[in-house]
This record gives structure tokens, C-alpha cells and sequence, in this order.
């Protein structure tokens, strides 16, 4: 019998991940970098990243919205991945800081529009051709951990606008990919889902918690991404060092997926896999506070397999069980805005005002958010018991 790791379906749903998580591990670690070269200080830098926050909130919730209703999520993929090279080409010709922050702004929605509905596509294919979604979601953290080695030395080579082409050339890549994606058909269950079926399942006092829950996880990772590679070379870390400290992050994120995802959920369940990403990240980024460059600042990139991992698994788990297919895209749209959207360019927005005057004291923004991710996250656990549509 064919292994599933072998079907087509897993190999263009991977390689959609492999594109798009190509691109973030371009954009997340040496964007900054590309920013600061421009002529941005710190402070413009963490400002002009969280004032795309409108458009996040706009791109983020209202194009998966929108795929959903017109059950067009394929289609909504390609366009938005091929305005989003259009869009970083565009920054070659930036001459002033408003023409940059416009195109900041712009671009803020490319991403946040994206995640959730490539996640929804690759759960629908895993649910569909009977792979595990961790697994296909690894590949696409593997992408990521090789742009993090290879950036960091092209960079070292070619200068800052290597990362923009590499930005673009994989949003290219991931626009096609997304158009042909394989959980991108029609979704069972009769007539496209409703704004008012979509409202009542988002609105539960249940979901609220669990999208707090995941979103102030997620969010906890801001600080680092906005400031993690500027504060480690102004540190002394070598450019070189940091690519690599990103890849080893992930590196064993993707252990975590391959290895051991499946196995997480089942036996902590979703809102349990949450909870142990809040209290470790919690621990990380206190640990973060003093300023490690030796091997503890290794040993805290390692805990990413679980203070990022475990909780989007988690949350993808939760979806599963607790949405009907149909509204999966909203559900998915909601839980990003507010973790990568609103509560992220919250914290983008803090560590604008802490860095420039206390530098590594920012940490305690991520600190304090996984703490408020664990409480959620043990609260959820509480109240729900994984039943199908629960929360709905």
C-alpha cells in the first residue's frame, strides 16, 4: 500500500509550504536587517512594522472570509502571493520614508492573508488524503530553517536586497503552488457558510478564549521577530551566527513535527499543547532578559519546537475539532488576526517604546504574554471537552 508521505496530494501541499515558509524565514529574520541598511533606526523599525496593523486586521480576516464564502480559496492563494512580489519589487524604487511605509503597510497583509488560508487548504488535504497535517506543515518549517542558513551568508555576500528577491522569488513560487493546491475544491457540507454562522462561531464565549489563547502564544514571538537579529549583532553576533541560530530553531521545530506532533496532541490534547507552549515561552523569554550570545542562547532557540510549535499545533487541532470544515478558513482567519495580527503589532508596537531605552529588557513582553497564553490556555482545557463543534 502507497505511503501517504508519497501521494501527490502531500507533495503539492508541502511544496505550497515549502514556498510560502520559504519566503518567512526570508522576511521574519533579516527583513529588519533590510529596513535598518534603508536608513530605519530601531525604534522606525519596530514602528513601521506595527503600523501595518490596519491591513492586517483588513488582508488577515477579510480575504479568508471572503475565500469561504466564495469557496474561491485557491483562487484568493495565487493573487494575493502574486501582489505580494509585486509589492516587495516595488520597494527598490522607495525613495522616501512615506513611499516605505506605505509599502510596509501594504505588504503587513500579504502574510497575515495568506497563513490562514494555506492552513486551511493544507488541513482540508490531510483530512482529505489521509496524511498527517504536522507532517506536511514540517516540510514547510524545514524551508524555512534552510532560507535562515543560506540568507545569512548571502547576505554576508550580496548585501541586504538578496533577501528581497529571495522574498520574491518564493511568493511567486507559492502563488502558483496555491492556486493548484489540493485541498482547495469544493468543501463538503452543502452551501458556502454564511457571515452569520461564521459571527456565531467565532463570538462563543469558548472560541474567544481559545483565540486569545493562541493569539497571545503567538504574539509572544513579536519581540523576537522584530528585534531578535538587530540585538544580537548589536551584541557582537556575526551575521553568519544569526542565520544559524534561526535554523537551529527551527530545526527543532521540525523534529517536534515530524517526530513527535501527533503524538503531542493526542496525549495533551489541544488545549494542553497550548498551555506547555505559554509556560516554556514564558521561561524563554525571561531567560532572554539577560542577554545570553553563548551556548544558552542556543539552548533558548531550542525551545521554539515548543513555545511556537506546540501551540500552533494546537491550535490547528483545536480548529479541527471544534469547527465544521466549512467555516475552517474564518476560524483560522480570526485566530491569526488576533495572534499575528492584533496582538503581535501590540507588541511590535511596546517594543518600539522599550528597545531603543532598555534593549533586551523588551523580553518581558514576550514573558508576560506566554503567561497570559498559559492561564488562557489551562481555562480552555477546563471548560471544553473536544467534542466536534463545542465550541460553535
Amino acid at each position: 500500500m502507497r505511503s501517504p508521505l508519497l501521494s501527490g496530494a502531500f507533495l503539492r501541499t508541502s511544496g505550497y509550504y515549502v514556498a510560502f515558509f520559504g519566503a518567512m524565514g526570508v522576511y521574519l529574520p533579516f527583513w529588519p536587517l533590510w529596513l535598518k541598511d534603508w536608513g530605519l533606526t530601531e525604534a522606525e523599525i519596530g514602528a513601521y512594522t506595527s503600523a501595518g496593523i490596519v491591513m492586517r486586521l483588513l488582508a488577515g480576516l477579510a480575504l479568508p472570509v471572503l475565500a469561504d464564502r466564495m469557496e474561491a480559496r485557491r483562487l484568493t492563494l495565487a493573487l494575493v502571493g502574486a501582489v505580494g512580489a509585486v509589492l516587495f519589487v516595488l520597494h527598490l524604487a522607495a525613495g522616501a520614508p512615506w513611499v516605505l511605509l506605505a509599502l510596509t503597510m501594504l505588504t503587513a497583509g500579504v502574510f497575515s492573508a495568506m497563513m490562514p488560508i494555506g492552513d486551511a487548504l493544507g488541513a482540508a488535504a490531510a483530512r482529505s488524503f489521509g496524511f498527517e497535517y504536522a507532517h506536511a506543515r514540517a516540510v514547510g518549517s524545514a524551508s524555512f530553517l534552510v532560507m535562515n542558513v543560506a540568507m545569512g551568508g548571502a547576505l554576508a555576500l550580496m548585501g541586504a536586497d538578496a533577501a528581497l528577491w529571495a522574498i520574491v522569488a518564493c511568493l511567486v513560487a507559492a502563488a502558483w503552488l496555491g492556486g493548484t493546491h489540493p485541498g482547495g475544491g469544493r468543501v463538503q457540507g452543502g452551501a458556502p457558510p454564511s457571515l452569520t454562522e461564521m459571527r456565531r462561531l467565532v463570538s462563543t464565549p469558548l472560541f474567544v478564549v481559545f483565540a486569545l489563547a493562541s493569539g497571545f502564544a503567538q504574539a509572544s514571538h513579536g519581540v523576537q521577530y522584530v528585534y531578535a537579529s538587530v540585538h544580537w549583532r548589536e551584541l557582537g553576533v556575526a551575521e553568519e551566527t544569526i542565520g544559524l541560530l534561526w535554523a537551529f530553531g527551527v530545526l527543532v521545530e521540525v523534529g517536534l513535527m515530524v517526530f513527535f506532533g501527533p503524538a503531542l496532541i493526542r496525549r495533551l490534547g489541544a488545549p494542553g499543547a497550548i498551555a506547555l507552549a505559554g509556560g516554556v515561552g514564558a521561561v524563554r523569554w525571561v531567560a532572554m532578559t539577560f542577554d545570553p550570545t553563548g551556548p544558552l542562547l542556543w539552548a533558548l532557540q531550542g525551545t521554539h519546537a515548543i513555545s511556537f510549535a506546540a501551540a500552533h499545533l494546537g491550535s490547528i487541532a483545536f480548529i479541527q475539532a471544534a469547527a465544521p470544515e466549512r467555516l475552517a478558513g474564518a476560524a483560522q482567519a480570526v485566530m491569526q488576526v488576533l495572534g499575528s495580527g492584533v496582538l503581535m503589532a501590540g507588541a511590535s508596537a511596546l517594543a518600539a517604546v522599550v528597545y531603543p531605552e532598555f534593549g533586551g529588557g523588551a523580553w518581558w513582553i514576550a514573558a508576560a504574554m506566554s503567561a497570559i497564553a498559559l492561564v488562557l490556555s489551562l481555562e480552555l482545557r477546563r471548560r471544553w471537552d473536544g467534542t466536534m463543534q463545542r465550541a460553535a
